[in-house]
């Protein structure tokens, strides 16, 4: 299977795009990434068709600053669970050590290395950001001002990088932007993507603190870390539960959702005894008692929610499935 990264990595991205006139919607299917996908943070990108789409906006919009710019719209809670347990560290060296440990659970193609240079200074650098120095371009901007924006929000107003080195080159007249975003001195044609700053900042206590769900949030992110991400069978449920409401849940944007050949998709499926047919089947029974739990959920949505054209479709073949209407296995809930 493809690496991943989470489709919160996106967030802002359609709104950027449209405010230089470009359609999203046609990068997004450009790249392979099915619009349905940026609905749901959770769910999980290819990691090369992001970092194709990143590549293909900068073009369309003629705009070389597009991840820097991108990446200045994001926050932490882009990087969802794991921003919420950094802000509840006792201290910014906590939090950068929480982001160490769990980064590759929102993107598996970055790893981040905190080192102290001496006595007052400290880096964090970028691992495998780019493969050669000028790959990539985008993706190095929008991770490096995203991890820069996440420092701001946990020390606060007196955050300031010393400084940001980037491995990539531009043009004279966009460094005063780099300048203007990162607030610090940016250096170009670097040997590294790294963020410089003082050590003093390691002691600060995160501005957003509570214990009460520091439990919770932990056991949480060590499930995902132990599980990594989710397995063949588990990505390709998760696509066509997302895929079922926008009626396109077929082979085809299932297997192109989790970057496999729709033929790929059809081995993993008969390696696990199941067709298409079947999985999808049971996809949407599991969604069907999930949503039923919701004591006022609407009958014809709930069919929609399913992918089924009309509400009298879905009654037939929950009849089938469990020998009730939905409205009797619901009423037996109680």
């Amino acid at each position: 299977m493809e690496s991943l990264i989470r489709s919160s990595s996106l967030a802002g991205f359609e709104n950027l795009v449209r405010q230089y006139g470009v359609n999203p919607i046609t990068l997004l299917e450009k790249a392979g990434i099915l619009p349905a996908q940026l609905r749901d943070p959770d769910s999980f990108v290819v990691y090369a068709h992001y970092l194709e789409l990143l590549e293909l906006a900068a073009q369309a919009c003629d705009e070389p600053c597009f991840g820097l710019k991108l990446g200045a719209s994001q926050s932490m809670s882009t990087v969802g669970l794991i921003g919420a347990y950094m802000s509840r560290q006792p201290k910014i060296l906590d939090a950068l050590n929480v982001a160490q440990k769990y980064i590759y659970l929102h993107a598996e193609g970055i790893v981040l290395n905190l080192a102290l240079l001496g006595q007052t200074s400290c880096e964090v650098r970028f691992v495998r950001l780019s493969d050669e120095k000028h790959e990539f371009e985008q993706k190095s901007q929008l991770a490096v001002c995203l991890v820069n924006k996440i420092l701001k929000e946990l020390v606060g107003p007196k955050w300031r990088a010393d400084k940001v080195c980037l491995r990539q080159s531009v043009a004279v007249k966009q460094r005063p932007l780099f300048n203007k975003v990162l607030n610090c001195e940016v250096e170009f044609n670097s040997d590294v993507d790294a963020i410089y700053f003082s050590s003093a900042f390691l002691s600060y206590k995160p501005q957003l603190n509570d214990a009460i769900l520091d439990t919770l949030i932990a056991d949480q992110l060590e499930l995902q870390r132990l599980n990594k991400l989710p397995d063949e069978m588990l990505q390709i449920e998760g696509a066509m539960k997302m895929l079922l409401a926008t009626g396109e849940c077929n082979k085809e944007n299932t297997a192109k959702s989790v970057g496999l050949h729709p033929k790929k998709l059809q081995r993993i499926l008969t390696e696990h005894n199941t067709s298409y047919r079947q999985l999808l089947d049971e996809v949407r029974k599991s969604e069907a008692m999930r949503l039923l739990q919701q004591k006022h959920i609407n009958m014809t949505d709930l069919a929609l929610r399913l992918g089924y054209a009309e509400l009298s479709i879905f009654s037939r073949r929950f009849k089938l499935w469990f020998g009730m209407s939905p409205t009797e296995w619901q009423h037996n809930l109680r």
